[in-house]
């Protein structure tokens, strides 16, 4: 039962997949998501119907137009396959339940942010807006693990609610400091250098991570994605260092923008999966100390 399962749940989020590919291409680019049908970007040619099977139809075009023979982005197959994984991943991490549902769906949002900051540098509204009100709802239908809020309730002598309840002050709370943080980091960057550090997509990111993980995961994205892009960083500054300048014009590293999107939706598909061994081991090794 848990193959099939596991097996119907890949499939559902490789169509899946097929549709948010359309929303990384057209959402940024102000299009509509319905019409025209799926079409070559280079000849407009429309898809046919067998082309367009996730996954399957790529690996038979052999990643070109049918018609017009211009490569088509690897991106659409990774994209189908990385959003089924993940379906399936949430599947076997919290089984067959409403966190499984509630997790699908942050996947989807997440991931589509991930890859519309790297192509476009944008975090478009329709998906970060909407993911914090879905967010809260599910928060209230599929709680997570409300322990940080709950000693916050104590602490300050408030009593404990019911866990639906709880579990949607956890988000609110979660999305409130989440955002608030990275808006302070906003603030306090642009006093000092007079100009945009992050993006309030960025922001509005990190609120709807923090409706659907609760205040314990949220914590962990906070401190992973800056690392995490510490390194990419430090890594990207050594590589143009050493890399000869192919001409006097380009652009020096460290006038380019880094999506930053993309560290924090990936810290919060990491937070998902493993935030709470994460947690596990961290509080272990302070006792052991």
């Amino acid at each position: 039962m848990d193959v099939l399962l596991a097996s119907a749940l890949f499939v559902l989020g490789l169509i899946f997949g097929s549709f948010l590919n359309v929303c990384i291409y057209r959402i940024p680019r102000d299009e509509s998501v319905v019409s025209p049908p799926s079409h070559c970007p280079e000849c407009n040619a429309s898809i046919r119907w067998r082309d367009n099977v996730p996954l399957i139809g790529w690996i038979v075009l052999r990643g070109r137009c049918r018609r017009c023979g211009k490569p088509i982005s690897f991106r659409y197959p990774a994209v189908e396959f990385l959003l089924g994984a993940l379906f399936v991943g949430c599947y076997f991490s919290f089984g067959w339940q409403w966190l499984t549902l509630k997790f699908c769906v942050f996947s989807f949002l997440v991931l589509g942010l991930i890859f519309m900051d790297a192509e476009t540098g944008l975090l478009p509204r329709e998906f970060t807006y909407s993911g914090i009100v879905v967010g809260l709802i599910l928060s209230w239908i599929a709680p997570s693990d409300s322990g940080t809020t709950a000693f916050l309730l104590r602490a300050f002598g408030r009593g404990q609610p019911g866990v639906h309840t709880l579990g949607l002050i956890d988000s609110f709370v979660a999305a409130f400091i989440a955002a608030g943080f990275f808006y302070v980091v906003w603030a306090l960057y642009f006093l000092v250098r007079k100009r945009h550090g992050l993006g309030f997509g960025d922001i509005a990111l990190m609120a709807m991570c923090g409706a659907f993980l609760g205040l314990k995961l949220v914590i962990l994205v906070i401190f992973l994605a800056p690392v995490a892009a510490l390194i990419f960083v430090a890594g990207m500054f050594l590589w143009e260092a050493f890399r000869p300048k192919q001409n006097e014009d380009e652009v020096g590293f460290m006038s380019r923008e880094i999506p930053f999107g993309v560290f924090l939706g990936s810290g919060a598909l990491a937070a998902v999966f493993v935030g709470e061994a994460v947690w596990r081991w961290y509080l272990g090794y302070l006792h052991i100390r």
